[in-house]
């Protein structure tokens, strides 16, 4: 466990971000990107396909990104949490209080369905009232899971302590912000550095 404070040891080529629903993973994961000029891996795009199905070749398209020398993603899906654990050498964790997570997550559903927001594969948020009728509504499965994060992080140090994953643990925004801060003025990116996405077989993609 790494001090926020402090320096980094090394620069990071393949960084982790863990946290809960609505803990913010996907804009962290995209500030870091552009702070170390990383190619940008989303994994919600390589899980879904329309219809909110899931791609069977998932796990074999995530092997394949990980093996990449460079990269940052978010770190949820627990079939392919110890593979991305094994390639990644920091993990940043978000392990904000539930209210934190769950407000952010209740404001982000709502900006999702009244602007009809298309997500992955064409994919929209269900109406609102679906919370009430679906299991996996995203509001319920972000309650059901709200301490799956910290249990996942910690099951990997318990399980895997073959692993050697420097952590940066946040237990508020505001420190995440000043470390990204500090970031920037460690290591600012190159001006040209674009944008970075990785490449599935069938075209350019990244994750949630």
């Amino acid at each position: 466990m790494l001090n926020p404070q402090a320096a980094l040891p090394r620069r990071p080529d393949r960084v982790l971000v863990a946290g809960g629903s609505g803990a913010g993973k996907t804009t962290v994961a995209d500030k870091c990107a552009g702070l170390l000029a990383l190619p940008r891996i989303e994994l919600d795009e390589l899980y879904y396909e329309s219809g909110w199905q899931v791609r069977p070749e998932f796990p074999q398209e995530v092997a394949r990104a990980a093996g990449q020398p460079r990269w940052v993603t978010e770190w949820h899906y627990p079939e392919v949490a110890t593979v991305l654990a094994r390639r990644a050498d920091l993990l940043i964790w978000l392990d904000y209080p539930v209210r934190t997570t769950m407000t952010s997550l209740v404001l982000r559903t709502l900006l999702r369905s009244l602007h009809k927001e298309v997500l992955w594969s064409g994919n929209q948020e269900p109406p609102l009232r679906s919370v009430f009728t679906d299991p996996e509504n995203i509001l319920r499965y972000g309650w059901a899971t709200r301490h799956s994060a910290s249990d996942q992080v910690r099951a990997l140090a318990r399980d895997a302590p073959d692993i050697e994953l420097d952590v940066l643990r946040f237990t508020r925004p505001a420190d995440l912000s000043g470390w990204l801060l500090r970031l920037a003025g460690t290591w600012p990116a190159p001006a040209s550095s674009g944008p970075h996405t990785t490449e599935r077989s069938t075209g350019a993609s990244g994750l949630r």
